[in-house]
């Protein structure tokens, strides 16, 4: 993946390997939105409680909430998948797409992290193609940052 900014745009180039890797994951990750179980890590990590100390309130909460914040990242989601060039090719985004593409590359990133149960203290097994994905999908995303910043 390469990436660069042409004026108000950022160009992001993706093999046909990388294509077919997000759509893979966008697919995947659609279908957890889709028929979430409450008690999967990835759902109460994407989800998480609005209130730690009162279980009534937070599922108050979770009521009011969880339905319009799934809609909103489905949405998001499908969007980036429409956007993806079928067997590789090149993005165009403009600052609304980004920040659409860093949202979703980012709920990505933490579902995939919560499976693997990534955490600051814990060392990657580099030999596990999963932790590959996770840390290809970190460097996309360091590089949209970095190009949105310019």
């Amino acid at each position: 993946m390469k990436a660069r900014r042409r004026g108000a745009l950022i160009r992001v180039d993706l093999t046909g390997t990388e294509v077919d890797l997000l759509a893979a994951m966008l697919d995947d990750f659609g279908l957890l939105l889709e028929e979430p179980d409450p008690a999967d890590p990835v759902i109460q990590r994407l989800y998480p409680d609005g209130y730690t100390d009162d279980d009534e309130a937070s599922e108050e909460y979770r009521g009011l909430v969880e339905s319009d914040l799934r809609t909103e990242r489905s949405g998001r989601l499908q969007a980036c998948r429409a956007e993806l060039p079928e067997g590789g090719g090149r993005l165009e985004l403009d600052a609304e797409a980004a920040d659409r593409w860093l949202r979703v590359l980012n709920d990505l990133r933490l579902a995939l992290g919560t499976r693997l149960e990534i955490t600051d203290d814990n060392e990657l097994d580099e030999t596990d193609p999963s932790v590959n994905i996770y840390s290809w999908l970190t460097a996309v995303q360091d590089t949209l940052i970095l190009n949105v910043m310019e």
